[in-house]
């Protein structure tokens, strides 16, 4: 009940601040009643919206990201109930999908090819999203355990 009384009042206040906000008392306010659109012209797109709306999509499409070559260390993360994750040597960080299990192998170095995901999600939230091509193995002899212990 108290919450429910609150919530009303709070409503009320909000709805007066926003009310009083819009008054007409300004010096200005015929000028920007002239400057603003008609409602008749705010409910449909105009022609340089959608070109550059058109235009946007072009762009990002043509800036998809290609393949890349990374060198760098496959780490084992417990965080979210463990994974592999990719350090490469400039200290980005990736998560590797489609990484075979023969690399699951803490602090093996290698060299990584694929393609950046940057608009895919996951559990991980750990760096960019690295779809895996092809994993070469360049140094074994820092991993830590085997493949089996995780």
């Amino acid at each position: 009940m108290k919450f429910t009384r609150s919530l009303s009042i709070f409503t009320g206040l909000a709805l007066l601040l926003t009310v009083s906000a819009c008054s007409d008392d300004e010096p200005n306010a015929d000028i920007k009643k002239d400057m603003t659109m008609t409602e008749k012209d705010s409910k449909k797109p105009s022609n340089d919206l959608i070109a550059k709306t058109a235009e946007q999509k072009r762009l990002s499409a043509s800036d998809a990201p290609s393949e890349v070559t990374l060198t760098g260390t496959i780490v084992y993360k417990e965080m979210e109930g463990g994974f592999y994750a990719f350090i490469a040597e400039n200290g980005e960080r990736y998560t590797l999908r489609k990484l075979d299990k023969k690399f699951h192998r803490n602090g093996l170095i290698v060299k990584v090819t694929g393609m950046p995901m940057p608009d895919v999600m996951t559990i991980t939230q750990y760096g960019t999203v690295l779809q895996v091509k092809s994993v070469e193995i360049l140094d074994a002899s820092r991993v830590i355990g085997n493949a089996s212990s995780h």
